[in-house]
């Protein structure tokens, strides 16, 4: 029978904030497959398609294991954080975090190299999956050296503070922390941040000039609108990527032991970062909704 804690209601907010996710990502995955493979449109949508079938992965998984296991207080089939489940959890996690991370580099350089240089023949669909058909085995090496590879400390699913975790192992250093998962974090925030910095100075600056024709003028604008559009759209997916793996860092130092309900900010901003990129694709992206 279960015990209506504050726990309780907030793994069901969480279930609900994420099973909500699902149903966004849902909706959006197979028009943005259609565009990115069958009409063959911007190549933009291939990176998009790699990033919302990771988002959906995070978010079945929160729907259906992470938030009952809050709710439930326990971890399913295994008595503690260090059993199969959790570290099976943690490590789909992790490779959809470290791919996830590094699409994320690829949207902002991607945005750059086409608004900044105007070259929109580097990213073409040959050179994407080119890059795609690396990064993909990359975050599984990756995820395999973070989560087997080392002594300590490996990722789990945690209902004890209502979100992740790893397993430390006293008197051992978190060698995936301090080796992957801080300078990749750090790497996709920073470069994203630079990227679209880069993209406003140059929007702005393009705004005081003036075309000689006016047709030629409104075809620029048109396409370049299009370009910041998606720009922008990515920005706002990359603010919430930063917000997650801050808090993962922050909170333990900041709150500790004190109040983990507040850890659940942890998991909820990790749903919404994996479905703000199909939320803003069903709100602002005629293109993907009229493929229905």
């Amino acid at each position: 029978m279960i015990a209506w804690t504050l726990k309780t209601f907030l793994g069901l907010g969480l279930g609900l904030l994420s099973f909500a996710g699902l149903i966004v990502n849902l909706l959006v995955v197979i028009p943005v497959f259609r565009l990115a493979f069958i009409q063959n449109k911007s190549p933009i949508y291939v990176i998009s398609f790699i990033n919302i079938a990771t988002d959906i992965v995070n978010v079945l998984m929160a729907t259906f294991y992470l938030a009952p296991s809050i709710i439930f207080e326990t971890y399913f089939f295994t008595e503690d954080k260090t059993g199969t489940i959790p570290k099976l959890m943690g490590s789909t996690f992790m490779f959809c975090w470290y791919l996830g991370s590094m699409t994320q580099i690829v949207m902002a350089v991607n945005r750059l190299i086409v608004i900044y240089f105007r070259r929109s023949d580097l990213f073409n669909r040959k050179n994407i999956c080119k890059i795609f058909c690396i990064l993909i085995p990359l975050s599984f090496f990756l995820m395999y050296m973070a989560q087997y590879g080392t002594p300590c400390c490996f990722f789990v699913f945690d209902h004890v503070v209502l979100s992740y975790s790893y397993y430390q192992i006293e008197g051992l250093d978190n060698y995936p922390n301090m080796f992957i998962d801080l300078p990749l974090n750090t790497a996709t925030s920073t470069i994203a941040t630079f990227c679209y910095a880069l993209i406003v100075w140059t929007v702005r600056e393009s705004t005081k000039g003036i075309a000689a024709s006016l047709t030629t003028q409104h075809m620029r604008r048109s396409r370049k609108n299009r370009e910041v559009t998606y720009a922008m759209q990515f920005c706002f997916i990359s603010m919430f990527y930063t917000f997650s793996w801050i808090t993962f860092r922050v909170f333990p130092i900041a709150i500790g032991n004190r109040g983990l309900e507040w850890f659940v900010c942890i998991s909820a901003g990790v749903t919404i970062n994996s479905s703000a990129n199909a939320l803003v694709y069903l709100i602002s992206n005629q293109e993907a909704t009229s493929s229905y």
